[in-house]
Order: C-alpha cells, then sequence, then structure tokens
C-alpha cells in the first residue's frame, strides 16, 4: 500500500491508496514540526506501507517524518528529489534537484494528463509559474509572493496600514480592498505576462492551470484558466509506479 505526502511550507497533506484506489487522505497544519496528529491519523492505515513523500519544508521535518514511517510502517520514507528528467518532463534547471519537487510533479502530472503547451500556476505561500511545451520540456518559471503573503508583507511591514479583510474593486476607497484587490492584480497581472511570454517562445497560446490551496480567489480574475488540485499527489502516484516497473524490470 502507497501513502504519498505533500508536506508544503505551512502544510501537510497525505493520502493513501489500496489496490489502485484512494482509501483515506487527511490535511494538518504544522509551523515547522511535524504535526501531533499525522499519527493518529495513520493509525488506522495498514501496518505496512511505503511513503512517498514530496517535500519542500526543512530538513528537521523530513527526518520526523521519515521517524514516523519507520516506526509506523517499518520501512524508511522515499523522499523524490526533482531529476534532470523523468516522467515526460525534461527539468530546464541547470542544478535540477534546486527545482521544487512540487513543481516538478505538478508538471509531470499535468503533462500526463494534456501534452500541450501551457503554464502551471502554484499558488501557496508562494506563488510559482512554470512553463511547460507539448513533448514535456519544461522552459522556465518564476516565483513571486502569492497574493495573501503579498498581503501579509504589507501589514507587517507598515507603521499605519492595519486593514480588515478586503474585497476586489476596480477602484478602492478604503485600505482593505486597496490592499486586497492590489494584491489579486499584481498576481493576475504576473500570470497574464507570463503566458504571453510562453506564446512568444512557443507560438501557440498556452493553457493556464491554477492548482494549491490560494487558487480560489485568483480564479475570479483568468476565466479562461483550468483548476487541477491534488497535482503533487497526482506526480507522486506517477513517480510511484515508475519506480514499481523500473524493479520488476531489473528483476527480471
Amino acid at each position: 500500500m502507497p501513502v504519498f505526502v505533500d508536506l508544503g511550507n505551512t502544510r501537510l497533506k497525505w493520502v493513501a491508496d489500496a489496490a489502485g484506489a484512494e482509501i483515506a487522505r487527511g490535511a494538518l497544519a504544522h509551523a515547522g514540526v511535524l504535526p501531533d496528529g499525522l499519527e493518529a491519523q495513520w493509525a488506522a492505515l495498514p501496518a505496512t506501507a511505503d511513503v512517498y513523500v514530496a517535500s519542500v519544508a526543512s530538513c528537521a521535518i523530513d527526518a520526523s517524518l521519515d521517524d514516523l514511517a519507520q516506526r509506523r510502517f517499518s520501512r524508511a520514507a522515499h523522499f523524490v528529489r526533482s531529476p534532470a528528467e523523468a516522467l515526460g518532463i525534461r527539468n530546464a534547471y541547470a542544478e535540477p534537484a534546486r527545482f521544487g519537487v512540487d513543481r516538478f510533479l505538478g508538471l509531470a502530472a499535468l503533462h500526463a494528463a494534456h501534452a500541450r503547451a501551457q503554464v502551471l500556476v502554484g499558488v501557496g505561500t508562494a506563488m510559482t509559474l512554470d512553463a511547460l511545451d507539448a513533448d514535456g520540456t519544461h522552459l522556465g518559471g518564476w516565483i513571486l509572493p502569492s497574493p495573501a503573503l503579498m498581503r501579509a508583507a504589507v501589514l507587517a511591514r507598515t507603521a499605519r496600514v492595519d486593514a480588515a479583510e478586503g474585497a476586489l474593486v476596480d477602484f478602492a476607497t478604503d485600505t482593505a480592498d486597496a490592499l486586497h484587490s492590489g494584491s489579486l492584480q499584481a498576481a493576475r497581472g504576473a500570470v497574464e505576462r507570463f503566458a504571453a511570454n510562453v506564446a512568444c517562445a512557443l507560438q501557440t497560446w498556452p493553457a493556464v492551470v491554477l492548482t494549491g490551496g490560494g487558487a480560489d480567489e485568483l480564479s475570479a480574475l483568468l476565466p479562461g484558466a483550468e483548476r487541477a488540485p491534488d497535482l503533487v499527489v497526482a506526480g507522486l502516484r506517477l513517480w510511484a509506479a515508475s519506480a514499481a516497473s523500473d524493479f520488476a524490470r531489473a528483476s527480471q
């Protein structure tokens, strides 16, 4: 039985499969340490499992997760790192392992579903934009603050801005709406400029796909964009299947 873990900057999400179908899932916030509730969530799972992890969190959390996997399932966790090429994706980074594994796996899952020119927009703590051509070649990407992080940064670094939750408007007449609208429009502008760059490079307009916990508030400003949840888990499933296939071939 495989267990797939998406360990982000602020949340840990996991999915367990059996016989090719999902049987359980969970999500927990973390503040730099492994969430206390994870062991309890895993208590109902079978005693033996292969744990596949995509982590962008600290090495300390990774070590704690590996320790839990060994205690709970008697097996070390498999931490996936971004390679130069795998799962149909050719990584643009000169140092492939420095490309966020969540981004790599998301692109792999997206390419497996649709082989086309596309832009993947991941909206989490940070916002990432990555370009992919129809052959699976990664052109590169951008990283910027997510709208929520933009707002938090402004509130943290200004003495006289103390804004409650605002609304998206064309012309704000109070600080809350100005901050909320500005953050979303800045993110929208980045997506539109990046997609235009991709269209120029590939001579075709790319599909734009939103994923991540912050995608909801941005989607209203990008009506042509698609939504694709759980892409990291989908990519981990592809990774596990590829590893199993490689093992089977090596055993023949």
